[in-house]
């Protein structure tokens, strides 16, 4: 084996062990579509890595004050996440009105949350521990590296 092709294999090796990992922890999609003429549609998807890191690179005044919203709030959001993981998929919550339709439900391992009013449809699906890890980091800081990691139980 030439030193050319050792470096391509493990190149490629390591490309798709970081996409793997980034990928782990699903997907978060955001859909919006304006129902307004030549509205905009908006559509995202990206992996929910994005979460978490997202969290770290928020200001730490934003941090402390947010850390003190969510703290009384972590051991509901822990148990939450839990017991929505091994819930079977389905709706959780459902509205609907002459003006708007909301459906929130578990899908998989994720909460899928859609809004269909007079004036847009939206559509978000966001991973479970993603989001329950992200709500840690913000929380806690230093202290949810400990208590959870990604891919792991809350």
């Amino acid at each position: 084996m030439t030193p050319n092709v050792a470096i391509l294999g493990a190149s490629v090796t390591l490309v798709t062990m970081t996409g793997a990992f980034v990928c782990s922890m699903g997907m978060v999609q955001v859909k919006v579509q304006s129902k307004s003429p030549g509205g905009e549609h908006i559509r995202v998807i990206a992996p929910a890595m994005v979460l978490p890191v997202g969290a770290m690179l928020v200001p730490k005044e934003k941090v402390r004050e947010v850390s003190r919203q969510l703290q009384p709030w972590l051991p509901t959001i822990r148990a939450a996440t839990e017991e929505l993981l091994r819930c079977p998929d389905g709706p959780l919550v459902q509205v609907d009105n002459r003006h708007e339709h909301v459906k929130i439900a578990k899908v998989g391992n994720a909460l899928v949350i859609d809004v269909d009013d007079q004036t847009e449809t939206v559509h978000v699906s966001v991973p479970l521990r993603a989001a329950a890890y992200a709500c840690s980091r913000l929380a806690g800081g230093a202290q949810a590296e400990h208590e959870a990691t990604p891919g792991q139980p809350i």
